[in-house]
């Protein structure tokens, strides 16, 4: 019976996302948040948001126009080049789930959501209900008191809902002044004070070099100040709602406490894989040996010097392909709004990485999604600056037609 209803489920499934890509989208992207395992106790763990984006390749190899991943490509490839280097001299037990794990958001999830869309209104659906799915899982927390919600870790549903409070900042941004914008502000003060209940620390520095980006990017101090005029009173309110002992949890960074101890032991252990082997660490998979809660050092451990470059590498190709393309773009396009929302979702996860694990489900779906959207968008903007130059290129014959 559950094997019917996974058939069925792909079958519909197949069929909306063919005639309406932007759905599937939405139900990678919305669903992320959502990380439990629905693997049935495979050696590769799979959320409903992944077991969405493998069903959309089909979808993809169909029906999109082109098939891209963007500058970024070569950096993504040159870093699994090293990785494969490491993995040739010690390979382990969970490095091929590794690899898998890599490819499905550098690769298939930028590839995705780079390539299937027609348009940028393909991803308003998936923008907004993240946002929507951010609020349930707020609203849950500040009713039950609990960061642990439905079966949910703390630091995940922190993270995801980061990702949620930078895309409903970058939406009120964009949104004219009106209705739709005071619900996007109300919305930021339930995602504030549901980010702030969940107690992820990690998540609040990933929720804060997001909108540092995100603010980078558009200039806007002032208004942002006044949104803050919305966000620090529903803050302040939450922190007090919250329980002395969580308070404490929050502020206190003494090693006697379990998980500042957890992290100083978790680069220690990498520091000593990375000394055996300095130029190309100790393997891709000891990520799942131990409990990896900096990136950095876990990079350095596994694939060595080069693999922090490798890593790096990608990260700068990335926001340089952004820069670049949002000095052409005006501030009201939507095309911004991609480019702005993919640096600022990578950033966020790149911080929180710092701090606790990155390669984990739900928030890194969602950023490499976004780094799919900015992709697109970066394509849209070359295509338009070539039709500029082809319609220039005609006003300039017309001219010399008349002169002769």
């Amino acid at each position: 019976m559950l094997y019917l209803a996974a058939v069925l489920y792909a079958v519909v499934f197949w069929m909306v996302t063919f005639k309406r890509p932007g759905v599937g989208l939405a139900l990678i992207f919305a669903l992320a948040p959502f990380q439990n395992d629905l693997s049935g106790g495979g050696p590769v763990k799979f959320s409903i948001a992944e077991i969405n984006l493998l069903l959309t390749i089909p979808v993809l190899l169909l029906r999109a126009r082109r098939m891209v991943i963007g500058p970024v490509a070569l950096a993504v490839v040159l870093y699994f080049g090293v990785c494969a280097a490491t993995a040739a001299l010690h390979w382990r037990a969970t490095t091929l789930v590794c690899f898998v794990q890599m490819a499905l958001y550098l690769l298939v999830a930028v590839a995705l959501f780079a390539s299937l869309p027609r348009d940028a209104a393909d991803y308003q659906l998936a923008l907004h209900g993240l946002v929507a799915v951010g609020l349930f899982l707020s609203a849950v927390m500040v009713i039950t008191r609990s960061n642990f919600v439905l079966g949910l870790h703390k630091n995940g549903v922190g993270a995801s809902l980061s990702c949620a409070l930078i895309v409903a900042l970058e939406l009120w941004f964009a949104a004219e002044p009106g209705r739709r914008r005071r619900w996007l502000a109300a919305a930021l003060g339930v995602l504030g004070a549901g980010l702030l209940i969940s107690l992820s620390r990690g998540a609040w520095l990933g929720a804060l070099c997001g909108v540092a980006t995100l603010l980078a990017l558009r200039r806007q101090f002032g208004l942002f100040l006044r949104a803050g005029i919305v966000l620090i009173p529903v803050i302040a309110v939450a922190w007090n709602f919250l329980p002395k002992e969580s308070r404490e949890t929050a502020t206190g960074f003494d090693q006697s406490r379990r998980n500042i101890k957890a992290r100083y032991e978790s680069v220690e252990i990498a520091r000593r894989y990375f000394d055996e082997n300095p130029l190309l660490g100790a393997g891709v998979g000891l990520r799942k040996e131990y409990d990896a809660t900096n990136l950095v050092w876990l990079t350095l451990a596994e694939t060595g010097v080069l693999g922090v470059c490798g890593l790096l590498l990608i990260h700068v190709v990335f926001l340089r392909m952004v820069w670049r393309a949002q000095k052409i773009v005006a501030r009201e396009d939507e095309l911004f709004t991609l480019l702005a929302l993919g640096a600022a979702l990578v950033v966020s996860r790149l911080a929180h990485g710092l701090v606790d694990h990155y390669w984990s489900r739900g928030a890194i779906m969602i950023a490499w999604a976004a780094a799919g959207m900015a992709t697109f968008a970066y394509w849209e903007v070359k295509r338009r600056l070539a039709e500029g130059e082809d319609e220039d290129e005609e006003d300039a014959e017309e001219p010399a037609l008349e002169a002769s």
